[in-house]
């Protein structure tokens, strides 16, 4: 489970969204440049020049830079370090004299903004160099329990990045042709000419592709799981010979640690190994952009054949125009050559005679459709009919129904023999509607206190038992199982 403070809100990205973001993003990229040049600790006084060089703060005064190196430091930017020595008088110390340097996550966050700022600009490409970095290092796997902790260290390191860096650069590259300029640059005249470079370029990095990846699976299949567990417990013991403060050990901050690095284990694995591995998702990928460069050139050598072919065909039409004698004969010509100028579309579902496809519309039966307005307020006209009198099929059904009923009762009556009815004597199959019965009979007295109930026939009967004997009641869809019951009767029942 993830801490708490994983989710907290990051105090030292505030400054690039702060409602005075011009200024602090000013202050902190001048820190950053001048801590590339190895000049890590900055006064006001040093700050103020370098700061002015920026258009938007030409009138920028000390008075907000004190303000500003206040708020950065509060966000954790900055780490203000004051120096004694240039303090003459107690006013002078009393003023801060200080100086001011970046804190570590600063500067990752620089870096970061700095990177976003040139992500368009970067160059990205297929190297295959990284495929025989990978091999080299796994071929280094079994002198690792030999090598020291630091060069252990230093060799996940090293295959960590090369990982990374191949991972990335085939996700930037490829990712650039399913954009929504890709499209544009696909359908432009000079892609025509680009298009022979990207396919060889593609189809290398392809055949470097296959011919790496089936080494580097091969590589990795040989690692047992119990060798694996080895390797990342020594890569686990090399990480934690790095002294790091207590600030940054959490709560089971080394679980962490071996979580993530079998998490990398596990995804350098399954880019390579397996048929459903991402170097093989990357080669469809790949091939499936080459499928698509070459179907757009076709499309554009077709789509400039024929626009040639259009413009004979034009000039031809309009030397037929202007020899038409009369401005009829040039509505004719224009009817053939661009259909009708004014149509009504009309589409219906109605039943056809016949099925030919070939068939002309004037061949066709004529049929008449409905139209109704298209407006909100449109309502259908009601037909007014009366209510046919269904009297005589009421009585009907309700003659056939009574008659059921009289049936099952005349089969009901024959079970019961003497005032009794016995399950277990019974030998002659009852129907399902007959059984419907009996069950009910046998829930009505068992929901009885007294086990007594009615029948719909006016019956009173009571429910008894044989026992704790069971009895099987043969019907005509199977047999049923149940205990020894039998009714006893107290009367005829009623007409």
């Amino acid at each position: 489970m993830m801490a708490q403070q994983d989710l907290e809100s990051i105090s030292q990205t505030k400054y690039l969204s702060a409602e005075n973001y011009i200024q602090y993003r000013a202050i902190m990229r001048v820190f950053f440049q001048e801590h590339q040049k190895m000049h890590y600790q900055l006064d006001k006084k040093a700050l103020m020049p370098l700061l002015h060089q920026f258009s938007q703060l030409q009138a920028y005064t000390e008075e907000t830079l004190n303000s500003d190196l206040d708020q950065l430091v509060a966000w954790k930017n900055l780490t203000p370090i004051q120096d004694p020595r240039k303090a003459y008088t107690i006013s002078d110390f009393k003023n801060r004299q200080y100086q001011y340097m970046m804190t570590q996550a600063a500067l990752e966050v620089e870096r970061m903004a700095t990177a976003l700022e040139n992500l368009y600009t970067r160059t990205v490409g297929l190297s295959s160099h990284l495929f025989y970095r990978l091999q080299g290092q796994l071929r280094q796997i079994d002198q690792l329990g030999e090598l020291p902790l630091k060069q252990v260290n230093a060799w996940w390191q090293d295959l960590q990045e090369d990982f990374t860096r191949l991972s990335q650069s085939h996700q930037d590259y490829l990712q650039k042709f399913y954009s929504p300029t890709a499209e544009n640059r696909m359908d432009a005249a000079e892609f025509v000419a680009y298009k022979q470079r990207l396919i060889h370029y593609l189809e290398e990095f392809i055949q470097e592709l296959q011919r790496n990846t089936l080494q580097i699976a091969s590589q990795l299949e040989t690692v047992t799981a119990e060798r694996r567990d080895e390797i990342l417990e020594r890569i686990l013991q090399s990480e934690l010979e790095i002294p790091r403060p207590e600030a940054e050990k959490r709560e089971n901050w080394q679980e962490e640690l071996r979580a993530r690095n079998l998490g990398v284990w596990q995804s350098l694995c399954r880019w390579f190994v397996g048929n459903e591995s991402t170097a093989n998702q990357v080669m469809e990928v790949t091939n499936e952009v080459i499928r698509r460069v070459v179907q757009n050139a076709a499309f554009l050598v077709q789509m400039q054949n024929v626009s040639v072919s259009n413009k004979a065909e034009l000039q031809h039409f309009l030397r037929l125009f202007s020899q038409c004698r009369d401005m009829k004969e040039a509505h004719c010509l224009s009817s053939q050559v661009f259909g009708a100028q004014q149509a009504r579309h009309y589409c219906a579902v109605g039943s056809r005679d016949e099925d030919r496809i070939d068939l002309s519309t004037y061949e066709e039966a004529p049929a008449d459709f409905a139209l109704e307005p298209r407006i909100r307020t449109y309502k259908p006209r009601m037909d007014r009919s009366g209510f046919a009198d269904k009297g005589a099929e009421k009585e009907r059904e309700r003659a056939l129904v009574l008659q059921r009923q009289r049936y099952i009762r005349q089969q009901v009556q024959r079970y019961i023999q003497n005032g009794v009815l016995d399950f277990d004597s019974l030998q002659e199959p009852v129907s399902r509607e007959i059984r419907t019965v009996f069950l009910s009979w046998i829930a009505h007295a068992n929901l009885s206190p007294d086990g007594k109930g009615r029948t719909e026939y006016g019956q009173a009967f009571t429910l008894h038992t044989h026992g704790s004997k069971t009895c099987r009641l043969q019907c005509e869809d199977g047999e049923l199982t149940l205990p020894s019951y039998f009714f006893q009767f107290e009367e005829e029942p009623h007409e």
